[in-house]
């Protein structure tokens, strides 16, 4: 059982860590940004906490359902991020990369909820280096299409 101090400082935790990714996401003009990142990593952290209470208190034993339950909404929510646009002459898709970062995001609320804290901290390092170090290698060796580089306005 989860005392109510431990609930507080996961909450506080998971709107950090939320917020710190969702500020590289708002950096770069996306749809989603600061808050919406906060709050699904505060949502996934509680409803994982609620889970362990439910094992707890009802001697349930199988968490892996629940746990699939938050992912998948997760990503069904992630996919309202994700649309097409015709730029010169050819269909762009957007939003990917924004929606697989809340869908990790919300893997790091579930680990918030667990107490993993370490965890959280060595994932944290690699999506930084995958948004920020890796974006930079695409666009510098030509990795990115042509229509990307004129339409983006952060490079």
């Amino acid at each position: 059982m989860i005392d109510d101090w431990t609930f507080f400082i996961r909450v506080l935790i998971a709107m950090i860590v939320g917020g710190f990714i969702g500020f590289e996401r708002q950096f770069r003009n996306r749809h989603a940004g600061i808050r919406t990142f906060a709050i699904i990593c505060m949502a996934t952290s509680i409803m994982t906490m609620i889970g362990l209470y439910i094992i707890s208190k009802f001697n349930q034993h199988d968490m892996a359902y629940y746990l699939l339950g938050i992912i998948i909404s997760m990503g069904f929510l992630g996919s309202g991020l994700i649309y097409k646009e015709f730029v010169s002459g050819t269909n762009v898709v957007y939003g990917l990369t924004t929606a697989s970062v809340l869908i990790i995001t919300a893997v790091l609320g579930i680990l918030i909820g667990l107490g993993m804290y370490f965890r959280v901290f060595i994932i944290i390092v690699l999506i930084m280096i995958c948004l920020l170090l890796v974006r930079r290698l695409e666009l510098r060796f030509g990795l990115k299409q042509l229509y990307y580089r004129k339409h983006e306005k952060n490079i």
